[in-house]
């Protein structure tokens, strides 16, 4: 007698199917080689980087635990706190030479010192009382003036034809007949005109009203007044090429470094050999006033110095102790700055 096969159900053939199958897959999948993996561009190209070093400094970050924002911030941070450790020093260095040359001075005194360029961003004003916010400003309000003659003529209203000759004398001679022509020019002969339209250009280069233009240079009357600060933000400005055009400041600098009636008995007198500077100063002796204003270059970096001082009694141009402060302000500023670049 025959035996009767027995059939497989429908349900287990469908399960061994389909085991079938996926090991068929796994199979294929184990053969083929992997695909070759294009790595990050931006770990074999310089778009969006400015060195090699920081492309490296990438690079580390794709095989250590590190993710790139941690780094970064951290690069960031250590770089402000180094930058800051730095310009606090050379602070500290230029508030102490400022104390100690200033410690003698009678009457009223102020000193301003501002980079203009280079790797410090330094910014000191320091004067012998809260309460003194201007000075007798002699000859440094011609700065003002100068700036204020070139606007009126880049605007049309005066011919520079008619003012050149003239801003040359005052900048580069400080030629006090000169000024007082283009004093007249400026204010279209009437002194109150004059007064407001200087007063504007100061509001406009120093946000402030601490200077001001109230008299000619041979008249009477109220004395024309400044701030070392407010001084330094004329210099800059010119420096800059500001307010008035690139080729007007030029012209205003080689001036002032063209001057040979005090650049060799103030703040230029004594500065290191690799230190060079433009001025432009102000002085009444028989008042006490001495004043000089410069620009000082020392290689890497470019800075503003202000300096005025009112004795309450005259002095001896050229003798006096505000000569000696001067002299060594300049130069141990410089000096300052000078080691500052040297050791960053």
């Amino acid at each position: 007698m025959r035996k009767k096969k027995k059939n497989i159900p429908s349900f287990a053939l469908a399960i061994i199917i389909l085991f079938v199958l996926i090991f068929i897959i796994k199979l294929s999948k184990s053969d083929k080689k992997p695909e070759k993996i294009n790595p990050h561009p931006a770990k074999n190209s310089m778009i969006g980087f400015k060195s090699d070093k920081y492309l490296n400094d990438i690079e580390k970050l794709y095989d250590s635990n590190v993710t790139f924002a941690d780094e970064m911030e951290k690069d960031y941070s250590n770089e402000f706190k180094n930058k800051r450790v730095t310009d606090d020093y050379l602070y500290t260095k230029i508030e102490k030479i400022i104390d100690e040359e200033t410690e003698d001075l009678k009457g009223d005194w102020q000193v301003a010192v501002d980079t203009i360029s280079g790797k410090s961003n330094i910014s000191i004003e320091k004067k012998s009382s809260d309460e003194n916010d201007a000075q007798v400003a002699a000859s440094t309000i011609k700065i003002f003036i100068a700036l204020e003659t070139y606007r009126q003529v880049e605007e049309g209203i005066l011919d520079e034809k008619d003012v050149e000759d003239d801003i040359y004398l005052m900048l580069r001679d400080s030629n006090n007949e000169a000024t007082d022509r283009l004093i007249d020019k400026i204010g279209d002969n009437d002194m109150k005109t004059a007064c407001l339209n200087v007063g504007r250009m100061i509001n406009k280069v120093t946000g402030k009203n601490r200077c001001a233009l109230y008299t000619k240079m041979h008249g009477r009357g109220k004395a024309n007044l400044v701030n070392a600060k407010d001084l330094n933000k004329a210099l800059i400005v010119i420096y800059d090429g500001e307010i008035i055009s690139r080729e007007h400041c030029d012209i205003a600098m080689k001036a002032m470094s063209e001057n040979t009636t005090t650049s060799k008995i103030k703040l230029l007198a004594d500065l290191p050999k690799k230190a060079k500077g433009l001025n432009k100063s102000g002085e009444y002796p028989d008042g006490g006033i001495e004043n000089d204003i410069a620009i000082i270059d020392v290689g890497d970096s470019v800075f503003a110095i202000s300096f005025l001082s009112d004795f309450d009694e005259p002095v001896s141009h050229g003798g006096s102790p505000q000569f000696e402060s001067m002299h060594n302000l300049g130069r141990r500023i410089s000096n300052a700055f000078i080691a500052f670049d040297k050791d960053n």
